[in-house]
C-alpha cells in the first residue's frame, strides 16, 4: 500500500469535472452540443498543434471539453468505453432537439423500470446515453 505524502489532501481528493471527446471538425461539434443540448461555449485553448472547446451546461453539470489535432490525424471513434450521460426532464423533446442539431437515435426508446432512456449518437458518432427517471 502507498503512504500518501504529507502534503496530500485526502480528505478533499480530485473532483469530476470534465469529460474530453476527440473530435475530426471542432466547429461542427460545438454546433452540435450547443443547439442539441443548450451548452454554452465558455472558453477555448488555441496551441499550434491542437485547439479545444470547453462547453458547459447548467450549475452542477459537467464540462464537455472538445479536442481537435490541427494536423488532421486520422481518428477512430472507439468502443472501449460507455456513453456519454446526460440527465433529461423532457426525454421526447431532448432526443427532438438532438436530433434536429445532426444526432441519430441509436435504436428504440425503452422505458426501464419507471425510467425512459435512449441512446443517440452524435454527427462524429459518440455516444450519449439520455436517461428520464422515473417518478
Amino acid at each position: 500500500m502507498t503512504q500518501a505524502s504529507p502534503t496530500s489532501d485526502t480528505a478533499h481528493p480530485a473532483l469530476f469535472s470534465f469529460v474530453k471527446l476527440v473530435v475530426p471538425d471542432i466547429d461542427n461539434a460545438t454546433q452540435f452540443f450547443v443547439a442539441g443540448f443548450g451548452m454554452k461555449h465558455s472558453d477555448t485553448i488555441d496551441t499550434p498543434h491542437f485547439r479545444e472547446h470547453m462547453l458547459t451546461g447548467r450549475k452542477g453539470s459537467v464540462t464537455v471539453v472538445l479536442f481537435h489535432w490541427k494536423d488532421k490525424r486520422p481518428l477512430e471513434i472507439g468502443n472501449g468505453w460507455g456513453p456519454l450521460g446526460m440527465i433529461s426532464r423532457d426525454l421526447d423533446g431532448d432526443v427532438a432537439r438532438a436530433i434536429a442539431a445532426g444526432a441519430r437515435q441509436k435504436g428504440e426508446t425503452v422505458q426501464f423500470g419507471p425510467a425512459r432512456i435512449a441512446f443517440l449518437l452524435t454527427p462524429d458518432g459518440h455516444e450519449i446515453e439520455l436517461l428520464q427517471p422515473g417518478t
